[in-house]
């Protein structure tokens, strides 16, 4: 599970990465398969990474089930030398370093709160993955589209005004399977929140203009998003 690194509470961590040498993708390029033997834990220095399963629909051969952002850990099957749940594809031009699985858990268990962050971490995806499964019981499209949004927002937004600028580029196409949703259906919810004021572009990057509506749109009440305001 993603996982960030913050290198003023983790500098045990910090140190394996600052040791580590760089490994270079272009974009679409595989950093390992699933099913794959699992011996290192990744984490990403710049650009992301797909988390990918075998494509469900005809004429896609994967889908992305997570994406691992800047300073953020993945590929912890590693941690109990098991075998790869994903693969990992390059999201963009980026750079990871791999770490050594006994070392990254020694930094984990000697800084508490890094492995709060981390369980925090896991629980989030955790939830996030139940909710993409929607049905006609579960959340609507746009609920799961407005909640990968938010949570984008949390791990890589940057304050704009009122609102949060997000630092990576990820296509409909990503947005529509983190959401579990069709690309189509996510393009027309876009649009019509970019219409509406909810979200805008700038320079290519998404811009939350007004977080709390998303909230509202996710399924919480608003007295639940004032914390967020």
């Amino acid at each position: 599970m993603p996982f960030h690194l913050v290198p003023a509470r983790d500098r045990k961590l910090f140190r394996l990465v600052k040791r580590a040498e760089d490994l270079r993708l272009v974009k679409g390029r595989p950093l390992y398969a699933a099913g794959s033997s699992a011996k290192n834990v990744f984490l990403v220095k710049s650009g992301f990474m797909r988390l990918v399963l075998p494509g469900m629909e005809k004429g896609r051969s994967e889908r992305t089930v997570s994406v691992a952002l800047p300073w953020e850990l993945f590929g912890d099957e590693a941690f109990t030398e098991g075998h790869r749940r994903y693969g990992a594809i390059a999201g963009s031009t980026c750079t990871v370093v791999a770490l050594p699985k006994a070392s990254v858990l020694s930094g984990l268990k000697t800084a508490k709160n890094s492995l709060d962050a981390y369980l925090e971490g896991v629980e989030r995806e955790l939830h996030r993955l139940r909710h993409a499964q929607g049905g006609s019981r579960g959340p609507t499209a746009a609920q799961r589209l407005a909640e990968v949004l938010l949570d984008l927002s949390a791990r890589c937004g940057d304050p704009a005004g009122r609102g949060v600028h997000l630092s990576v580029k990820l296509t409909h196409q990503v947005l529509a399977d983190l959401a579990g949703a069709h690309r189509a259906t996510v393009t027309t919810l876009l649009n019509d929140w970019l219409y509406d004021g909810v979200v805008a572009l700038a320079n290519g990057f998404l811009v939350l203009r007004r977080p709390r509506d998303l909230w509202i749109l996710a399924g919480y009440h608003p007295s639940d998003t004032e914390s967020e305001r």
